[in-house]
């Protein structure tokens, strides 16, 4: 079977499990079976990923279709160990968009033709596979961010329909996107010393993108754990450094 077909599986389910779970979310309905969704589109998106390694016989990051989807999978990974931990089980509504839109993009660019970039050797895989999984946690944060938004906004009205009984407390979305950026800036670093130390070539406008990706992490942990920061700024800040972080596929060419 191949990968295109796993990786289109994965769309439509997680297409489904947007539009089931929104639905039901606005009817102040619980999604009972959200874990079960996510782990079933998981099974589906390692099913891509394994089809694509034994067909090149190399972890499939080697071009911008494959690291988007790879992306992807990293975000849905991070949700199924840490929604539950947290009972942020209905994060899950917040992430499967994000999964359906990242998997499309995945496949359109894989329309154009291969955009593989070369073979790649242990740090190059180890490199790339630890920043992804950096940019996971990012966007996982991102989603507890808006999802802090929602349920913010529907505090300061002093109206709690059914959508917002079913979010999260406050307190521990707040606490959640605290220790997600916090894992996020780690394993960003852990990503830019494998590059060091695989002596990886330099791209100069990457490079100029993970530095800046790495101050913003790194004020913005400072003002977290040393000042203090409202919440709403925090989500705020998540869902920017989120959004910069995707910027380095529009030069991964």
């Amino acid at each position: 079977m191949n990968d295109n077909w796993w990786a289109l599986a994965s769309l439509v389910l997680s297409l489904a499990f947007t539009g089931l779970g929104w639905r039901l979310l606005a009817s102040g309905r619980r999604f009972m079976y959200a874990h079960l969704w996510m782990a079933c589109l998981l099974a589906l998106q390692t099913g891509a990923l394994c089809v694509k390694a034994y067909q090149t016989g190399m972890c499939p990051i080697r071009g911008a279709s494959e690291v988007i989807f790879f992306l992807s999978w990293t975000i849905n990974l991070f949700y199924l160990l840490l929604g539950r931990a947290y009972r942020m089980s209905v994060l899950g509504i917040f992430t499967a968009p994000a999964i359906a839109v990242l998997t499309a993009l995945s496949l359109l660019i894989g329309l154009f033709g291969p955009d593989v970039q070369g073979v790649h050797d242990f740090w190059v895989t180890a490199h790339v596979g630890v920043a992804m999984m950096s940019y996971g946690a990012g966007g996982l944060a991102a989603a507890a961010g808006v999802a802090f938004c929602m349920q913010d906004a529907c505090l300061k009205r002093r109206q709690i329909p059914g959508t917002c009984r079913l979010l999260p407390p406050i307190r521990t979305l707040e606490t959640s996107m605290k220790r997600l950026l916090l894992v996020a800036f780690v394993l960003l670093l852990a990503g830019e010393w494998l590059g060091w130390q695989g002596n990886l070539p330099i791209h100069t406008a990457k490079t100029v993108i993970v530095i800046l990706l790495t101050l913003g992490y790194s004020v913005l942990l400072w003002l977290i754990y040393r000042r203090g920061m409202p919440g709403r700024a925090l989500a705020y800040c998540c869902v920017v450094l989120f959004l910069a972080s995707m910027s380095i596929f529009l030069v991964s060419r």
